[in-house]
């Protein structure tokens, strides 16, 4: 028996993504294909936080014991 894997919607790759809801969807014409596209170009959120506190954390660390990079 084959299985069928269900397609993600643009509202759950939003949230997959860490944007809020319709964050994509310009007006109410707005078609899938280019928010699919625009989701794919992104970067998750969070991550890109995270990324960034560790960047700024070891950064403190240096300046704190006089280490330049």
């Amino acid at each position: 028996m084959g299985y069928v894997v269900r397609r993600l919607t643009p509202v759950e790759c939003e949230r997959l993504q860490g944007f809020p809801d319709d964050w994509t969807k310009i007006d109410d014409g707005t078609p899938d294909t280019p928010r699919y596209k625009a989701l794919g170009n992104s970067m998750a959120v969070p991550v890109m936080r995270w990324i960034g506190e560790r960047i700024q954390m070891v950064d403190d660390l240096m300046r704190e014991s006089g280490e330049s990079v």
